[in-house]
């Protein structure tokens, strides 16, 4: 069964003009990255710089979107939210992948080059972009910050792992704390899709839905039966039929999938991955798959970590924050702060922005942690 999930969104929001350059970055095997610097106003006091991390698959420094009518740049905002705080924001098109002009990506890959985008390279490539940005005397006095996203919580761990890069603090969003075989098991076993649906139907919080729950009258139960399980009846869902629809019924329906991604990668299928599942190569995965799990090699960081993460994350499950958070307190480490926001998801709502003109708590915070490294800085000098 195709459980499939439809958002019609009217966007209302605007931004105003950023001060923004696009810089071409030599990398450390002769490729050039590019990257968009969008800076404060006044740029002779730039106390911090974010980078962002990119998640999984292809990304270019706008992350240009258009949803119904309307387009948008995605990083417009933090961009904007950073700048006023008097904190530069860096982003920039992995490797293979360029802006592009057709709706509803903006991106072209060229997936022959594409193909050098691993986790080891993608740390290469950063340390890269770090030591460019360095060297720009705007720059000098500015504490660098990764801002690593979903997978890229990964990646951005593994660059500061690396103490030549000299990274200052870790801003991790959809934080990834195990290695991303198992965080794809998670997804595919069901939990992810219970994440997703709890609140429409879990109205005892048991993590499981009765038939009577599954059936209520209530209009967000009725509206989402239909949108998302097109008005399945209870015994479809019901699959290992114990009367309740939880977790267990989910993996048995997602269970062919993640078969068969398994079975791609394996067979080094390139193809199948990048039609049917995200656009990745398989050498990605397999390399991933070798990694070590960021809930240990966090646990040798001595930089402050910061993690922002909604409870409704159904990509990567909130249980892994709080997992970290009790490894870090049994070592009686100091440098992590944990914020677990309720009602957010993966993107922490962005949504809120494009549709209400609201910025939902869990970026607002992240944005206010982000003005406290300058006035660190301040205070340091």
């Amino acid at each position: 069964m195709k459980i499939i999930f439809t958002v019609v969104l009217w966007l209302v929001v605007s931004v105003p003009s950023l001060a923004s350059e696009i810089l071409k970055i030599p990398l450390f095997d002769g490729e050039t990255m590019v990257g968009k610097l969008s800076l404060p106003t006044d740029d002779a006091k730039i106390d911090t710089i974010i980078v962002y991390v990119h998640g999984t698959g292809p990304g270019t420094y706008d992350k240009r979107r258009k949803v119904g009518d309307k387009e948008f740049n995605y990083f417009d905002l933090f961009a904007s939210e950073f700048n006023k705080r008097g904190v530069a924001f860096f982003t920039y098109n992995k490797r293979g992948v360029d802006v592009g002009t057709e709706a509803p990506l903006f991106e072209t890959v060229d997936r022959e080059k594409y193909k050098k985008v691993l986790p080891s390279i993608e740390v290469k490539d950063i340390g890269s972009l770090i030591a460019f940005l360095r060297k720009d005397k705007r720059l000098k006095n500015a504490k660098v910050v990764l801002l690593g996203w979903s997978e890229g919580s990964i990646i951005a761990s593994m660059v500061a792992d690396d103490a030549k890069n000299r990274v200052n603090a870790l801003m991790l969003a959809g934080y990834a704390n195990e290695n991303l075989r198992d965080v794809i098991e998670w997804q595919n076993s069901g939990g992810s899709s219970m994440v997703n649906i709890r609140a429409y139907f879990d109205t005892d919080h048991d993590d499981s839905i009765s038939r009577a729950e599954y059936e209520s009258d209530a209009k967000a139960a009725s509206s989402f039966r239909t949108r998302a399980f097109g008005g399945a009846r209870f015994e479809m869902l019901d699959v290992n039929k114990d009367n309740v629809i939880n977790a267990a019924d989910f993996g048995l329906l997602n269970k062919a999938r993640h078969q068969a991604i398994l079975d791609a990668i394996s067979k080094g299928d390139d193809d199948w991955i990048w039609n049917n599942y995200f656009h990745v190569t398989t050498a990605w995965l397999k390399e991933h798959f070798a990694l070590e799990a960021n809930k240990t090699r966090l646990l040798r960081a001595n930089l402050p970590i910061y993690i922002f993460h909604g409870e409704d994350d159904a990509n990567c499950p909130v249980e892994g924050v709080h997992d970290l958070r009790a490894r870090f307190d049994k070592a009686a480490k100091k440098n992590l702060q944990v914020f677990v926001f309720k009602g957010h998801n993966h993107d922490l709502n962005y949504l809120n922005w494009l549709t209400k003109g609201e910025i939902s708590e869990g970026l607002s915070k992240m944005f206010e942690t982000a003005e406290g490294f300058g006035k660190q800085n301040e205070r340091t000098k």
